[in-house]
């Protein structure tokens, strides 16, 4: 039957699944990000704010300036119309108020010379003078976006969305930012429109994996990550999260592909190597996933033991007890005195494990004697060594030594059972009472059954209880019947004792 490792689903260290990646800052200073941003000075006559005819004038003055990219000269000639409009420097010209197209404009120079609060000040006193302003929408959530508040631009988003936006920014945001609620349906159908609008974006395609990854939907997300691969093939996450996918997807060797390219291009980490040792385990590859675990730890400047344990175990259960051995061996050298007291305790009894396995039964007994030195009150290990000693017993050439290791079994079992672990108590009461099984003593062997069922039930355990309980039946009554046959025959025979001790009758006279 084929081992079963449960795998890595990489949601942390960094993993796509852990939480939205972050927008990459490139995308905010990408030549297409500025042409497209210096194009929102224009006007859209339908859509926005109407202007008048000395706003007209200025915005067409502020067109040649922006085209020359002279951001600060467009700056001051606004600010100084602004002014002038307000506070008219000839008392006989009337004052008046700006259109929210030359606030919005403003808000732009503002945003483009790194002026935050400014820009969004600007944004939102154009939105309240024109609250259907399209690219007003848009700029405050793109200003959001760059300070990752995409909480307040959301709503700007679907706004501008509704008004009419169809930028491959305005959609992949929106996706982000659903992305982070966890509505990953919305999020996947914000980022598919984003991604068909530019399907060159590569925050859109890493959010869409991630999105469909969310959703188990590990097919579509492999074949996304493949094109982000082409595009990065040095950027191990992307390797390891397709790996995931098709792992999910049940096919472990094509994820141990993934795992082996990383290690050829000297990218694969300790969590990588660890996650191709499980996998060959799983396929049965003793040798691999055994050279794939000395590689995961060799990775590690600092060894993880419970990892390393963890890793032997699988190859023990693979049946692999010389590389769970050799293994163990190589993590005591890389661990050193680096390993706490438990863990020496942990790694001798998976080496009597090991020894064990190879017959090395008096080498399994030394070992948890060993583990009971460094940790007397470990329960474990009490249980493991009176089945060691029950082991012994039925190997025993003799009665006399057979006994002797039923005895010892009896006393680890005794103790154990005391455990205020109710795993170690269930196990120390069951063995002991299969022993006592196998003894024919049924009686004995009945209340530590009882005892293992009562802290641990299972439909298995319920029924040979039962059988003992009618073994112990069974040898009560004829324990009875021949105490009772042994009672009529000593009654028997105090009456013929009787009868021969009696005098004979006195001869009578004639």
């Amino acid at each position: 039957m084929r081992l079963m490792i449960p795998f890595l689903v990489l949601c942390s260290c960094g993993g796509l699944l852990a939480v939205p990646l972050r927008l990459s800052p490139s995308m905010f200073s990408s030549e297409d990000f500025k042409e497209r941003f210096v194009g929102s000075y224009g006007m859209l006559p339908a859509l926005e704010p109407k202007v008048d005819r000395e706003e007209a004038g200025l915005i067409a003055e502020l067109g040649e300036l922006l085209s020359k990219s002279q951001f600060g000269e467009a700056e001051v000639r606004l600010l100084a119309f602004i002014r002038e409009r307000r506070n008219p420097s000839d008392p006989a010209v009337e004052a008046k108020e700006v259109s929210g197209a030359l606030i919005f404009t403003l808000g732009n120079l503002y945003f483009q010379n790194d002026r935050v609060g400014d820009a969004e000040r600007s944004y939102k006193l154009a939105l309240k003078r024109f609250p259907d302003y399209r690219r007003a929408h848009k700029n405050l959530a793109l200003l959001y976006a760059t300070q990752d508040k995409i909480e307040e631009a959301k709503p700007h988003l679907m706004k501008a969305i509704e008004l009419g936006e169809a930028d491959h920014r305005v959609f992949g945001l929106l996706g982000y930012a659903y992305l982070k609620e966890e509505k990953v349906l919305a999020a996947e159908g914000a980022y598919r429109q984003a991604y068909l609008l530019n399907a060159g974006e590569k925050d859109w395609k890493l959010g869409l994996a991630q999105a469909l990854m969310l959703q188990e939907k590990w097919g579509e997300a492999a074949s996304m990550l493949e094109s982000l691969i082409e595009e990065s093939p040095e950027n191990a996450l992307l390797w390891k999260q397709q790996a995931n996918c098709y792992i999910q997807m049940e096919e472990p060797m094509r994820a141990a592909e993934n795992y082996e390219v990383l290690r050829l291009k000297g990218l694969a980490d300790e969590e990588a190597m660890n996650q191709l040792g499980d996998i060959y385990a799983n396929q049965e590859q003793a040798l691999l996933a055994l050279g794939a675990y000395l590689t995961a730890m060799k990775q590690s400047t600092v060894v993880n033991v419970e990892r390393s344990l963890k890793s032997a175990k699988y190859l023990q259960a693979l049946g692999a007890s010389a590389e769970a051995g050799l293994y163990i061996l190589e993590m005591k050298k890389a661990a050193g005195e680096t390993m706490t007291e438990a863990q020496k305790v942990r790694v001798l009894v998976v080496e009597s494990d090991v020894a064990k396995a190879e017959e090395r039964v008096s080498d399994a007994v030394a070992l948890l004697k060993e583990a009971l030195e460094l940790d007397p009150m470990n329960g474990e290990g009490r249980v493991r060594l009176g089945q060691l000693h029950v082991q012994l017993a039925e190997e025993a050439a003799d009665e006399d030594g057979a006994r002797e290791h039923r005895l010892e079994a009896r006393k680890y079992f005794l103790i154990a059972v005391k455990s205020e672990n109710g795993e170690v108590a269930y196990q120390a009461n069951l063995r002991y009472g299969q022993m006592l099984v196998k003894e024919s003593r049924f009686k004995e062997a009945l209340p530590r059954l009882e005892a293992s069922l009562r802290l641990k039930g299972s439909q298995n355990l319920e029924q040979y209880v039962r059988r003992v309980q009618r073994a112990a039946e069974r040898q009560e009554k004829k324990e009875e019947r021949l105490e009772s046959e042994r009672e009529e025959k000593m009654e028997k025979a105090k009456q013929a004792a009787e009868k021969v001790a009696e005098p004979d009758e006195a001869p009578t006279s004639e």
